[in-house]
């Protein structure tokens, strides 16, 4: 399978899910996608390093485009998630265990982000209980994402340019 693939079926799976399933702070269910946060954790042992950030990259730069529409606030964050991935597995050897626990942290970590951005815009009125709320909820679907690629993809092996 084609990394392009994977990213473009990830992008319509997370934009489908997101249309179509309720997803503001009032009225979150627990299907609120991140699913490309969760594809960044799942490429990071199967690509060559310096690609795996270029995609990295790539990723934010097209949810900034699609999604936010802050320029470059994605591709950042997404990176940042990618270089702690990468400095963390020179130190610890990661297992399976270990990158749900990633998943939980960058999905925490990219929330509480845009939550203090939109606390200090003052655009809207959100408190840290509607953030646990959110992370909490989240998070049943983006690690059965992980764990679906996982056993769909067991076989499946990316080139290492």
């Amino acid at each position: 399978m084609s990394l392009v693939i994977l990213i473009i079926i990830t992008f319509l799976i997370d934009f489908l899910l997101g249309y179509y399933l309720p997803n503001n702070f009032y009225n979150i269910n627990i299907f609120y996608p991140m699913l490309l946060i969760v594809l960044i954790v799942y490429l990071f042992p199967r690509v060559d390093s310096k690609k795996y950030f270029k995609i990295v990259f790539f990723i934010g730069f097209i949810y900034d485009l699609f999604y936010s529409y802050i320029f470059l606030l994605n591709a950042l964050l997404f990176l940042i998630m990618a270089k702690t991935l990468k400095k963390i597995d020179k130190y610890l050897r990661c297992n399976i265990l270990i990158y749900v626990l990633f998943i939980i942290i960058f999905i925490s970590f990219y929330d509480l982000i845009l939550f203090l951005l939109v606390y200090f815009s003052k655009i809207n009125v959100v408190s840290l209980a509607d953030l646990g709320y959110k992370i909490s909820h989240s998070l049943i679907i983006n690690i059965g994402y992980y764990f679906l690629l996982l056993i769909v993809l067991k076989n499946v092996k990316f080139k290492k340019n």
